[in-house]
């Protein structure tokens, strides 16, 4: 799987909910320049090391970041007030880009996570 079928998956959505996963996408790729970009469990996923660090994706009512743990939410709880969220999901506006800072902050804590382990 490779960057191409990342950027062929994204095609499927309606412009601006595809340019709200776009800068997601280019956040994400900012915080980990070392990750090659995939298609895992069906997602856009950015791995180090073979390791899912973080994956995006949209669906119908919303677009969704994936930080492979499900502890992150209790981590960064009162940053993510406001979000909805499941067990390894938490979602965003179908055509606003998730605010940067936050979503640089759940990959630092991802990759502490990760070192953690």
């Amino acid at each position: 799987m490779s960057k191409a079928e990342v950027s062929a998956h994204l095609k499927k959505f309606d412009k601006p909910q595809r340019d709200a996963l776009q800068r997601v996408r280019e956040i994400i790729a900012e915080a980990l320049p070392e990750a090659k970009e995939v298609i895992k469990y069906g997602i856009p996923t950015f791995v180090i090391d073979g390791k899912g660090v973080i994956g995006f994706d949209g669906f119908k009512k919303h677009n969704s970041i994936f930080p492979y743990s499900g502890s992150l939410a209790s981590r960064l709880k009162e940053e993510l007030v406001g979000y909805e969220q499941t067990k390894g999901s938490i979602h965003f506006d179908l055509e606003k880009p998730f605010p940067k800072a936050l979503l640089k902050k759940i990959i630092k804590e991802r990759l502490k996570q990760i070192s953690e382990s």
